[in-house]
C-alpha cells in the first residue's frame, strides 16, 4: 500500500491520490504518446533528430519491466497477475483515503477474468469511507459490471494514446475512441450514479473538440508525459482549449505536477486559466432508485481529509465543486449538523476551505 507523499523528501508521487493499492497487475494495451521534444519545444534539434517529437511510453510498463517492480512481473507487463495480498489490503485503514486501485493494471481489460474484478469490487464495499479511483482504456468492458460497481468507485477512462496495442492510432481513431469512452461514462452515470472521470495524462493531441458541453465528466486530471526524470510538455493551446471547456461546464480539474513547467513558461490569457488547480468533486451524487439509492447528498470523506492535509503540507486546496442545489459553502456546517448531509464522521468541508 504505497503512500504517495513522502514527508521527508516532499515528493508527492501520483498527486491526485493518497495511496496506490493494486490487487491486479499487468496491462495488455501497450500505450505510447508522441510529445513535443523537451529540449527544442517542438522546433527540431539533434536530440529529437530534427523531428521536434519524442516518444514517451507507459510509466507502469517501464516500472514493471525495467524498474523497481521487475521481480513482480516475471512474465512481462502484458501478462495478467492476481495479487491475493493486494486484495486483502484494499479495504484496510480507518482514515478516509483517495486510493488509486489499478495504477499497475487495467481492471476492465478484456484479459482480466470477471471473478478477479468482482473480488476487488466486493472488497471496496467494505470501506465506504475510502474513495477508489479506477482507470481503464477498455471502457465498453465497464458496462459488463454496472450492477456490481460500488458507489465509492470513481469510474475513470484514459484519453486515447497515440499508440495502442502496439499500433499507431490515426486522429480519426483517437476521436472515435474518445467519443465512445464518454458515451460509456454517460451510460454508467445514468445507470449507477457513480462519479465518472477522465485522465488526460498526457495531453498529446487537441481533444477538446471531441468533448461536448453536455459531457458526463465529474472530474478531469490533466498532465504532461514522463520518461524517467524527463517531462514532455503538451501544446499550451490544447490545454487552454480543455480548461475553457471545463470551466464552462463547472468541471473540477486536477493538474498533475509534471505539467508545472508549462505554466512557468507559458502565460495563459486570464488569471483563471493560469490558476494552478488541484480540484476534486466534493459530493457523491444523490440517486433515486438504481443500485446506489441515496436521498441525501453524501460528502466524500476522502476529499474532506485531503483538504486537511493540504493545510498541513501547503498543497493547493480544492475549490468547492458539486455542492447540492441550495447549499452554499457558508451553510455546509449547519447542514451537516442538522442531518441534511450524510457523512462518515469527518469534519465538515466548510472548515477546510481556506
Amino acid at each position: 500500500m504505497p503512500e504517495q507523499f513522502d514527508a521527508k523528501t516532499g515528493s508527492r508521487g501520483i498527486e491526485w491520490c493518497d495511496e496506490t493499492r493494486n490487487w491486479l497487475g499487468g496491462c495488455m494495451h501497450d500505450c505510447k504518446w508522441e510529445m513535443p521534444c523537451a529540449k527544442c519545444e517542438g522546433r527540431g534539434c539533434q536530440a529529437c533528430k530534427g523531428t521536434g517529437k519524442v516518444i514517451a511510453g507507459c510509466y507502469a510498463k517501464d516500472t514493471a519491466e525495467s524498474g523497481v517492480a521487475k521481480a513482480a512481473y516475471p512474465h512481462g507487463f502484458k501478462h495478467h497477475y492476481f495479487r491475493p495480498n493486494g486484495l486483502k489490503g484494499l479495504s484496510k485503514g480507518k482514515e478516509p483515503l483517495l486510493i488509486f486501485c489499478d495504477s499497475m493494471s487495467d481492471m476492465f481489460a478484456s484479459n482480466v477474468p470477471r471473478d478477479d474484478v468482482l473480488l476487488g469490487l466486493q472488497e471496496m464495499t467494505k470501506a465506504p469511507h475510502h474513495a477508489y479511483q479506477g482507470l481503464t482504456k477498455a471502457p465498453p468492458q465497464i458496462l459488463k459490471f454496472t450492477t456490481e460497481l460500488p458507489y465509492n468507485l470513481w469510474v475513470g477512462v484514459s484519453s486515447p494514446p497515440d499508440w495502442f496495442m502496439g499500433n499507431r492510432m490515426s486522429q480519426a481513431q483517437q476521436r472515435t475512441m474518445l467519443r465512445r469512452s464518454l458515451e460509456v461514462l454517460a451510460q454508467v452515470k445514468q445507470e449507477t450514479g457513480n462519479l465518472v472521470w477522465l485522465s488526460a495524462e498526457p495531453v498529446s493531441w487537441d481533444m477538446a473538440g471531441e468533448i461536448v458541453r453536455d459531457h458526463p465528466l465529474d472530474w478531469v486530471v490533466i498532465g504532461a508525459a514522463s520518461r524517467g526524470k524527463e517531462y514532455f510538455q503538451p501544446n499550451a493551446k490544447h490545454i487552454q482549449n480543455l480548461l475553457e471547456l471545463f470551466d464552462s461546464t463547472n468541471t473540477p480539474v486536477f493538474f498533475k505536477g509534471n505539467i508545472k513547467p508549462l505554466f512557468h513558461k507559458h502565460s495563459f490569457p486570464t488569471a483563471e486559466l493560469q490558476r494552478w488547480r488541484e480540484d476534486f468533486p466534493w459530493f457523491y451524487r444523490v440517486v433515486d432508485g438504481g443500485p446506489h439509492t441515496s436521498h441525501k447528498p453524501l460528502q466524500i470523506s476522502a476529499v474532506t481529509s485531503r483538504q486537511a492535509r493540504c493545510g498541513e503540507w501547503g498543497w493547493e486546496r480544492s475549490r468547492p465543486y458539486g455542492l447540492p442545489q441550495g447549499l452554499s459553502v457558508e451553510t455546509l456546517t449547519k447542514a451537516t449538523t442538522e442531518g441534511y448531509l450524510e457523512s462518515e464522521g469527518t469534519k465538515s468541508m466548510s472548515n477546510l476551505l481556506f
